[in-house]
């Protein structure tokens, strides 16, 4: 019989998806400062005044951000997460994350009871497809690819587009520091669909169709035991330290390539590269159950946590490769 996968290390099961965890942002922010070059390096210096390692988690302290009953919007710091957002703990700094969650919240057409601005943090591509592209299942205009496109035309001096409000270059760079990191994180791009035979299928094949009861939430709605495959993956080994980066995670950085074409497009191709990694995270499992609660099962469940290990590495890697990658091309 199979055996079930046991998490070596719990965590919440609270609804909001913190892509990496807090070490893992860090991490891809660390190897972006080690990988700009002099003119990018100062230009973030000048409009953060800090470096991307420390800006890293801003987007996913403003979660913290609540809506009151009365309409009304508060900054509550999450006591498991709090450490990761201290630096943005000032009054001015409180109040641009009450500010930017305020003017994005009901700015989608679908908000989910907790804010637009969490949606700009992940897409939900079906596993079975090889690419992503707007318009598959999952994908919107405020997923995370249209949220860093959107934080680039502000770098670019250009208006945010619909429906993101970013009212500056700070906002926009606190983005990018962070959602460049989720981007490359395999379940905020890779999702799988579940009919109710426990099947998982492809929404967008022929003959098929999107019904909510099928969806994950990008492994939000798969529990190993009490806890969730998607905070499995956001779990990165304390032995990856964002103060101490290792020769060799600088080494597997510096060795990504460019990415070709204009930084426009950067994103797309990103996703689809991610979406094709996605695949290994949902590889020999399966599944019982019905939303918002299937239970996964492996075949192999070394096999799997090993997989798991390199994929994340490689994955920070280029999430700070990448990082730096577009901040060089945006300031040469």
């Amino acid at each position: 019989m199979r055996a079930r996968l046991i998490l070596l290390v719990a965590l919440c099961a609270c609804g909001n998806a913190f892509g990496w965890g807090p070490r893992g942002h860090e991490v891809t922010g660390a190897i972006a400062d080690q990988l700009l070059n002099p003119t990018a390096s100062l230009q973030v210096q000048a409009i953060l005044g800090m470096p991307l390692r420390v800006a890293s988690t801003w987007a996913d302290c403003v979660k913290d951000v609540k809506r009151s009953s009365s309409g009304g919007f508060a900054y509550k710091p999450m006591a498991q997460y709090h450490a990761a957002c201290v630096a943005f703990e000032t009054p001015e700094g409180k109040a641009r994350m009450v500010d930017y969650a305020t003017r994005n919240w009901d700015s989608c057409p679908h908000p989910n009871g907790r804010g637009c601005q969490d949606q700009y943090h992940y897409t939900d591509v079906a596993i079975q497809h090889k690419a992503y592209k707007l318009g598959f299942t999952g994908t919107s205009d405020h997923d995370v690819v249209s949220a860093i496109n959107a934080a680039i035309a502000v770098l670019q001096d250009q208006p945010a587009p619909a429906p993101f409000s970013i009212k500056d270059k700070q906002e926009a760079l606190l983005m990018l520091a962070h959602l460049v990191g989720d981007l490359h994180q395999p379940l905020h791009v890779g999702a799988v669909y579940i009919d109710g035979q426990d099947h998982p299928i492809n929404p967008d094949a022929a003959g098929h169709h999107f019904d909510a009861t099928m969806e994950t939430q990008g492994g939000n709605y798969i529990f190993d035991g009490k806890a969730k495959l998607h905070g499995e993956w956001d779990d990165v080994s304390t032995s990856v330290k964002p103060d101490h980066l290792t020769a060799t995670m600088l080494k597997s950085a510096k060795a990504i390539p460019p990415t070709p074409g204009d930084v426009t497009t950067w994103a797309q191709v990103w996703a689809t590269d991610t979406v094709v990694v996605s695949h290994a995270a949902f590889k020999g499992i399966t599944y019982d159950g019905a939303q918002p609660h299937w239970t996964a099962t492996f075949g192999d469940r070394q096999a799997y946590l090993s997989t798991k290990k390199q994929v994340q590495a490689a994955q920070l890697a280029k999430g700070g490769a990448h990082l730096a990658q577009l901040l060089n091309a945006i300031w040469p």
